[in-house]
């Protein structure tokens, strides 16, 4: 409990810095920029709004996770680390930093959209919020799942080494369209069966996001993203207990 309560005073204590940096303001004019540039023009239904969202979500996913870690790389970290708080508790809050910033986001996207949607277009339909509900859970899994294997990725957590053979073994898994055009393809074909089963709870997730349909094995895809998203933030936390830190000025 106590560390819980550890981890959740350094998670304020950092989201309240990013705030106060002015770094968050990247992330507001992006969400502006996004809704007027797609979902301005005319009154949206909740399968384009969430196909829409889910790209950017993620995207905007990319860039808070990886500003978050810059910003624990720096030395002052050194202080924090060795301090009960512990590299775990670090970690971890970063990480809940950089999702709650991306949810911030998505929030800010759906009221907006619906706000505009009724006062200008006088769109007939409303977004209800059970429908909303549905289309953001496997949404903002998919958010935890990115933001965790972008920690792991992170140079405070793997040697570069290690990070050049988990960025092969993605390269693997995803260009499945080209690999058949070279001749080593019976041979990583294999590795590419291996590697691609861990990215289905994503992509399916962002097809349950569209279509909000939880039946038959569609209610046990949140679940995969789930297991999936604790598997690789445990990994990234237990390398980053046997790391050795070097924490560069940012």
């Amino acid at each position: 409990m106590l560390a819980l309560r550890r981890i959740l005073t350094f998670t304020h204590f950092t989201f309240t810095e990013y705030v106060r940096s002015g770094r968050i303001i990247i992330e507001i004019v992006a969400t502006m920029l996004f809704w007027a540039l797609f979902l301005r023009q005319y009154p949206v239904d909740l399968s384009q709004f969430f196909s829409l969202t889910g790209i950017f979500t993620l995207l905007l996913t990319l860039y808070t996770t990886s500003s978050l870690l810059s910003l624990g790389e720096r030395p002052q970290g050194y202080t924090i680390v060795t301090r009960p708080l512990g590299r775990h508790g670090y970690l971890l809050s970063h990480y809940f930093v950089a999702l709650l910033v991306v949810i911030m986001m998505f929030v800010l996207i759906t009221f907006i959209t619906v706000l505009y949607d009724q006062l200008v277009f006088k769109a007939g339909y409303t977004f209800g919020l059970g429908e909303v509900l549905k289309g953001a859970l496997p949404l903002l899994l998919n958010v935890a799942l990115l933001s965790s294997l972008m920690v792991l990725l992170s140079s405070l957590v793997l040697t570069n080494i290690l990070r050049l053979v988990v960025l092969a073994i993605l390269a693997i898994a995803l260009y499945s369209q080209a690999w058949h055009l070279s001749p080593i393809f019976p041979t990583i074909q294999p590795l590419q069966s291996l590697f691609s089963w861990p990215l289905y709870p994503a992509i399916a997730g962002f097809k349950l996001a569209t279509t909000r349909e939880f039946v038959g094995g569609a209610r046990y895809i949140p679940l995969a993203q789930l297991a999936l998203t604790v598997l690789l933030i445990s990994l990234a936390l237990s390398s980053f207990k046997r790391r050795d830190i070097i924490l560069r000025n940012q």
